[in-house]
Formats: C-alpha cells, sequence, structure tokens
C-alpha cells in the first residue's frame, strides 16, 4: 500500500493598490548622488536607483503592517508567525516569516508632480516660527498610487486559514478600519494617510507540475503588473474567498471568514470636530443662552503658500490649496484647513489651558508642562505624541478672497513706497478634523473637554497668518468623542456637555475634568483616572 503523497507548499500572490490620502514624505535612508535627484531640497524621497522614481521601500510596508497586527491581537506569537523573527531577544529564536514584499512603486496622478515645500518648526508656546528652523523637503502629492506585491508562503493548504486572517488583521489599517495606516514622517500632524483602493490575489499550489509552471514561468513583468484587472476586490477579504472558492476550497473560505473577525484589542479614543472658518456673532442683549446662538460669521484664512501659476504675477502670496483624493483615481486641488498649523493650534490651546489650571489648583507648573509633553509630545527631552491629527482637514463651502494690503509709515501715516501686498485668501468655509488618542485616560478627555469649550464659544487663539487683522478664528460646531476598548464604544457629544449641564454627557464631562485636577496636582505626569 503506497502512502500518499505530502501536500506540496501553496503560495498566494497578492497585490495591494494603495492611494495616498493625503501629503507624504517617505525619506531617503541615504543621499548618495546615484540615489536622488539633485535639487534645492534639504530632505530627499527615497528613489528607485536604476529609474529615479520614488518608491516606498518592502521594510516600511511590513513595518506597517507588522504594527497593526501587535497593536490589534497584543499576540507576539501571530507576529512572529507572520513576519519571522531576528533573534535578538534571548528567548525568541530567529525565525522567518510567512510573508514578503517587493517595495511598491509610485504612480503620481495625472498633472501633478513632486513638490518641494519649505516646513518650519512652530514654538507651541507662541504660535511662531523658531528662528532658523526652517527646510526644504521633498512630498509625495496626495492621490499618488502605490502597488504593492506579498507573497504568503503557507507550508501546506491546512495553513491557509490560519495565515491569511492573520493577513487580513495585518492590512486592516491599510482598509481605512480605525485610525488607518500612517506611511512616513510627520505622521501625527496629518500627513501620511493611505488606504487600499483595490486587492488582486492569486493562489498558486506548488505541489504539482503545473501549478509551479505558472508560478514560476513568468516574467517579472507579468508579476508586477501596475494595473489591477475591472474585477479586483476593494476589500482583500473578497480578493481571498474569491479565490479559494475558485479553487474548490469551500471548507479553507468559511473556516477564514470564522478567523478573520479578531476585533480591535487597542484602548482608544478619537475627538470628531466640524470646524468652521468663522466667529460666533454678539450674544443678544439678555440672560446667556443655554446654547451657542446662530451660525459662525465667515472670516478669512491664510495658510501661507506661493499662488498658482496663473496667479504668480498677480498675487504675493495664497491660502493653502492641495490634491486630494476624488473619486477612485482622480484628484482635486482644494484648500486645506492646515496640518503642521492646525496641530500646533491644538497643542497651543491645551498648553494655556493647562498652564491656567495648574495655576488655579495651585499645581507646581512643572507638573503641568510634564503632564502636557506626556500626551503632546515635546522637544527637550525628545518625547512623542500620543494625540495625532488623522490627515489635513479640507475646507468645503466658503470662498476665495483677494485682498491688496499697504504698509503704513508710523510717523507720517502715509503708504510706505514698494510696500503693497495681494494676498489670495480663502473666506468661511467648514472641514471634519479628526484627532486620535492613543491609550487615553479620563485627565487627557478632561483637557480635550476644555479646548472644545473654547473653539466652540469664544477662541482666543487663531489660525495662520495675518491673525491681527481678524483672519483665522476658528469655531467648532460640532464635537463628538468616541472611546474604544476591545469590540465596545462609547460616545459623548461634547456640544450637549458644554451647553446641557442637566444631561448625562456634561456629568461624563464633570467626572473628566475631576480626574485632570488630580492629574495636575499628582506627583508625576501620568497619574491621571485610566
Amino acid at each position: 500500500m503506497t502512502s500518499s503523497p505530502r501536500p506540496g507548499p501553496v503560495v498566494w500572490e497578492i497585490a495591494a493598490h494603495l492611494r495616498l490620502e493625503s501629503d507624504t514624505h517617505v525619506g531617503a535612508a541615504r543621499n548618495p548622488g546615484d540615489h536622488v535627484v539633485r535639487g534645492d531640497a534639504d530632505l530627499h524621497l527615497d528613489r528607485d536607483p536604476r529609474t529615479g522614481l520614488p518608491r516606498v521601500r518592502a521594510t516600511t510596508l511590513a513595518g506597517i503592517m507588522r504594527h497593526e497586527l501587535a497593536a490589534r491581537t497584543g499576540d507576539p506569537g501571530r507576529v512572529r508567525a507572520l513576519f519571522g523573527s531576528s533573534g535578538a531577544h534571548r528567548d525568541v529564536p530567529q525565525s522567518t516569516g510567512a510573508l514578503d514584499l517587493d517595495d511598491a512603486r509610485t504612480v503620481l496622478p495625472e498633472g501633478a508632480a513632486v513638490a518641494i515645500r519649505t516646513g518650519t518648526r512652530v514654538d507651541p508656546a507662541t504660535g511662531t516660527v523658531h528662528p532658523g528652523r526652517v527646510w526644504r523637503w521633498e512630498v509625495l502629492p496626495a492621490g499618488t498610487l502605490l502597488t504593492a506585491h506579498l507573497r504568503l508562503r503557507c507550508p501546506a493548504p491546512a495553513d491557509e486559514p490560519r495565515l491569511l486572517a492573520l493577513l487580513l488583521t495585518a492590512v486592516t489599517g491599510l482598509e481605512g478600519h480605525g485610525p488607518g495606516a500612517r506611511l512616513g514622517a510627520r505622521t501625527g500632524r496629518g500627513f501620511g494617510a493611505v488606504a487600499a483602493v483595490r486587492w488582486t490575489a492569486a493562489r498558486h499550489d506548488l505541489s504539482g507540475e503545473d501549478g509551479w509552471l505558472a508560478y514560476h514561468g513568468r516574467t517579472w513583468a507579468q508579476r508586477w503588473a501596475a494595473e489591477p484587472p475591472s474585477d479586483a476586490a476593494t476589500r482583500l477579504a473578497r480578493a481571498l474567498d474569491r479565490e479559494l472558492r475558485a479553487h474548490g476550497r469551500h471548507p479553507a473560505a468559511a473556516d477564514l471568514a470564522a478567523r478573520s473577525d479578531t476585533g480591535d484589542h487597542r484602548h482608544r479614543a478619537e475627538l470628531r470636530l466640524t470646524l468652521a472658518a468663522g466667529e460666533r456673532p454678539a450674544p443678544p442683549p439678555g440672560p446667556p443662552p443655554g446654547r451657542a446662538q446662530g451660525d459662525p460669521r465667515p472670516v478669512p484664512l491664510m495658510l501661507g503658500d506661493l499662488p498658482a501659476a496663473d496667479r504668480a504675477g498677480e498675487a504675493d502670496r495664497a491660502h493653502r490649496h492641495r490634491p486630494v483624493p476624488d473619486g477612485p483615481h482622480g484628484v482635486r486641488i482644494a484648500p486645506l484647513l492646515g496640518d503642521t498649523a492646525l496641530y500646533s493650534l491644538f497643542k497651543r490651546i491645551g498648553a494655556r489651558l493647562v498652564r491656567d489650571a495648574a495655576e488655579r489648583w495651585g499645581a507646581p507648573p512643572e507638573h503641568g508642562r510634564d503632564w502636557h509633553a506626556h500626551w503632546w509630545g515635546a522637544d527637550t527631552p525628545p518625547a512623542a505624541s500620543r494625540v495625532r491629527l488623522r490627515s489635513a482637514p479640507v475646507l468645503s463651502g466658503g470662498a476665495p478672497l483677494t485682498t491688496t494690503r499697504l504698509t503704513v509709515d508710523a510717523l507720517f501715516g502715509d503708504a510706505v513706497d514698494g510696500h503693497l501686498f495681494t494676498a489670495d485668501l480663502y473666506c468661511g468655509g467648514t472641514a471634519e478634523a479628526v484627532l486620535d488618542i492613543s491609550e487615553p485616560d479620563d485627565a487627557v478627555l478632561g483637557l480635550l473637554t476644555l479646548v472644545v469649550r473654547e473653539l466652540a464659544t469664544v477662541p482666543f487663539e487663531t489660525l495662520g497668518a495675518g491673525t491681527g487683522g481678524g483672519n483665522g478664528r476658528l469655531t467648532a460646531t460640532r464635537a463628538r468623542v468616541s472611546i474604544r476598548t476591545g469590540g465596545s464604544a462609547h460616545t459623548v457629544d461634547l456640544i450637549t456637555a458644554l451647553f446641557d449641564p442637566e444631561s448625562g454627557e456634561a456629568a461624563t464631562a464633570r467626572g473628566w475634568l475631576a480626574a485632570l485636577r488630580t492629574a495636575l496636582t499628582a506627583e508625576g505626569p501620568g497619574e491621571g483616572t485610566r
């Protein structure tokens, strides 16, 4: 009696067609002359040395997916099964993972090019640029398409559901669930948002001659086809299920569906704000209303940028416009509410509120500074931020506004020759902003409630340039914070909490403020109620 042949390995070939949802900078590891395009930028994009085109390294993509899998499952064993182990820890032997990737190639949107932008370091305390902290860097525009190729090797067909389920969890951030995946630098300021728009999958059984030749008997051009077929799926789970059933693996498809619902074990919060470029009208005479009255009055915004090509000879500067995704493959140019400037506004408001609260409650000033740095990051000593802007908000509504200003001599009261400036501002409009908070406690939720209170009533801080002339006032018209732990979520409407003191939301907010007081008067920055 002859024994049945041992099942051969199975290889899954998967292509992820990704799109940048916001500006992105993926820097080069080194800058030799053959690795970058020569120019006047200080920070260059990573490029393929053969073609000179921007690329995203396989190690970068693997790191994003590894982090997502580890954060969602909290299980190092699952991470090692998919990505292997370097053997750096004595108790964990070196191993090879089941997944490997290729560098992702980029295709710029039609009519767009790699931009060279000017970056600055803003002092959160004053809202001004640190002297000398200015640099120029290359940026991939939103709408850029990336094609990433993955190969998942399964020792036997019985291993497919388990390994495919781990892969589905690892790419969850790329499919836009939760905070989503972030790529490159300055991701806490809204840069680097990326999302999958199409998936293709092909299953190869290498146990037989036909399967082996079908996998190996192809050119690299055939393997790395940039354009997805018309029947490509928009979710990886759908593409895998379809391929399994096409190969008669119906039980494996059912097993994969059962394993895929792993949930999200992270403790996080997200604050969703609707921000209007405007200010509240003066309240009517009489007792103060229980809720803010009237729509915000539109005000101009100026986040300085070079004017568009057709305005280069007529305007000296313009409000910032950027490419944003429009449809599956297109982009449009739209005004932004800001990225670094908006994040700096939130950070600056929070720092002032913490300083004032610590003074009122008799807490040492250094406790307030340390607690604020614990959440918002700091330069000295370097500390990462636990509060992050998900992406740069896009303004909708509103209208462009051109203004001409001159400089008046303070002594004689007449115009100074040659000091005439024309600016293309943007007036009014609203934008949706999302802040993600990692491992939040009640104290930081109390601070966010105070930030929303200021933006919903009479904000003291402003955004952008020209603030002395009334520019840059933002008003929060909607604010909801969702606290998520595992599979459960609890949402609090902060506008209701602020303007309806008898509501359940207000009671919750008062508990958060009590925790903020405890945190600021405690001995260390991390002593709030968790």
